[in-house]
C-alpha cells in the first residue's frame, strides 16, 4: 500500500480511510504477535481497555461505546469473565444491571495492554513532535466523534 515515491498529489488524494484501514491492519498484526502468549485476541483488548476507561459501564452502554449488539458483548463478556479478566457486578441503583469491572487480573493485563498499544504509538509518531503527535489525536478525537454521527 505504502510507496514511499508518492508525490505530494498523489498522496492529498488517497482517501483518508484507506491510511486508517492500513494503519489498522498493520496495528492488528502487531497486536497478534504482542498478545498471542496472553490467549487474548485483539478485540479483547478493546473491551478490557473500554472496561478500564469508563466507571461503572453495562453491557449495553459498552455495546453503544463499540458500535456492537449486546448480544456480542455478552458473548465476549463471558468468555472474558471465564478467563478471570471481569466480573458483573449488581448496579446498587438498579440491582437488575450488571456493572463490568475488571478484576485484579484484568487490571494488571489491561496495564499491560495499554502499555502495548503505547508502544506501538511510539513507533508509529517516530520522528513527530509533542505538539504533532497531540495535534494528530485531537484530530482523530473529532473524526471519531464526527464518525458517530452516521
Amino acid at each position: 500500500m505504502v510507496d514511499a515515491g508518492w508525490d505530494e498529489e498523489r498522496v492529498l488524494f488517497t482517501p483518508l480511510t484507506l491510511y486508517m484501514e492500513y494503519i489498522n491492519l498493520k496495528y492488528d498484526a502487531f497486536l497478534k504477535e504482542k498478545l498471542k502468549d496472553l490467549d487474548l485476541t485483539t478485540g479483547d483488548l478493546t473491551y478490557l481497555i473500554n472496561i478500564f476507561y469508563h466507571d461503572k459501564l453495562s453491557q449495553r452502554q459498552l455495546a453503544d461505546i463499540l458500535y456492537v449488539s449486546e448480544a456480542n458483548v455478552a458473548k465476549i463478556v463471558k468468555r472474558l469473565e471465564k478467563k478471570g479478566y471481569i466480573e458483573r457486578v449488581p448496579d446498587e441503583a438498579n440491582k437488575s444491571r450488571k456493572i463490568l469491572n475488571l478484576t485484579q487480573k484484568g487490571k494488571l493485563t489491561t496495564y499491560s495492554l495499554i502499555k502495548i498499544t503505547y508502544e506501538w504509538e511510539t513507533k508509529i509518531t517516530n520522528g513527530f513532535s509533542e505538539e504533532q503527535v497531540s495535534n494528530l489525536k485531537k484530530i482523530l478525537y473529532e473524526l471519531t466523534q464526527n464518525s458517530a454521527d452516521f
